[in-house]
């Protein structure tokens, strides 16, 4: 009879032990570009925000696609993503950014694994999305909040030209931009790799509009030398060589020189996304979340490039301050 009193007492600690053992749910997350970049490093701050204290795996992988560009790279990069993830077997498939889109999530569209993107530039159906496996977050460049932002600081300014480097983000930047309806006429959009032809426009514009957008910057090369430049250095020339004012599209445009910006911080679109995974985890199911595009705004200023241009800024305007 004591047998088997404990024969049932070791049954019920055993079962009462696996309940408490459960499996933590497993979260992949892929990012387009290197742990290193501000971008993704706010990305990041986002995620650990809301998977604080939460009772996941999470595992994190780095394309590095703007540091390495080339055809060949992507596809190496993103079949090691795809065999980590195949390895892994995640509960939800999390990518930022549009490399990882098209290299890593059209993979999985209409799959069993739920995905959600975040930082897309283009649009969904570039890459077969909504799915029933797949939601997220896009990202919209607010360039009438830019704007505006610049006309207050600069009420003359009337006229902009824009330039960007030539890569998937910056498509769909630019296909959203030439849509819109601003409050200045733009003059022109280009969008070049090579570092010469940065210059060369520049120095061109420097009479012909009143204040040069920077968009992305993150794949330009010097075809001198070969050599793939550091953003900080690109905007390092910017800096020193442009007299009119200058405006970023991304926060970190900003904080390497550039007088003013606004934008939709990479932490609060990665604090959405995470938010729906954890809903998926819960037993959401993937199409019931719709696509969003986070609405707030922060205006931005370098305070040392505004005394640089000579630049008042009017009391009462509302911003952060970057030196």
């Amino acid at each position: 009879m004591k047998k088997k009193v404990l024969f049932f007492l070791l049954v019920l600690i055993t079962t009462l032990w696996s309940c408490t053992k459960e499996r933590a749910k497993k979260v992949f997350v892929v990012f387009s570009y290197h742990p290193e970049f501000s971008w993704v490093i706010s990305e990041n701050g986002g995620i650990d925000e809301v998977f604080e204290g939460k009772k996941l795996e999470v595992e994190r992988f780095y394309m590095d696609t703007k540091r390495k560009t080339g055809l060949e790279w992507m596809k190496q990069v993103s079949d090691s993503a795809i065999a980590r993830i195949e390895t892994f077997k995640p509960d939800v498939l999390m990518v930022f950014d549009d490399n990882a889109c098209e290299w890593v999530a059209k993979h999985y569209v209409n799959t069993d694994l739920p995905v959600v993107f975040a930082g897309m530039n283009n649009e969904p159906s570039d890459y077969g999305f909504p799915a029933e496996n797949v939601t997220g977050v896009i990202e919209r460049i607010p360039f009438y909040d830019i704007i505006s932002f610049l006309k207050t600081l600069v009420p003359e300014v009337q006229s902009v030209a824009f330039i960007s480097d030539d890569s998937p983000t910056s498509e769909g930047i630019e296909d959203n931009l030439k849509e819109l309806e601003l409050p200045v006429d733009v003059a022109e959009i280009v969008a070049t790799n090579d570092f010469r032809e940065w210059k060369a426009k520049i120095v061109e514009w420097q009479d012909k509009v009143d204040a040069i957008g920077v968009l992305t910057f993150n794949t330009i090369t010097d075809t001198l030398t070969g050599e793939s430049l550091k953003p900080e250095k690109v905007i390092d020339w910017i800096v020193e060589n442009n007299k009119i004012p200058d405006f970023a599209s991304f926060e970190f445009g900003v904080e390497y020189g550039l007088l003013c910006g606004a934008t939709s911080p990479a932490s609060a679109q990665s604090i959405v996304a995470a938010e729906m995974a954890l809903k998926i985890l819960g037993g959401v199911k993937p199409a019931d979340l719709e696509i969003v595009n986070p609405e707030n705004v922060i205006k931005l200023l370098n305070t040392k490039r505004a005394e640089q241009l000579g630049i008042y800024i009017p009391e009462g305007v509302e911003y952060e301050k970057v030196e």
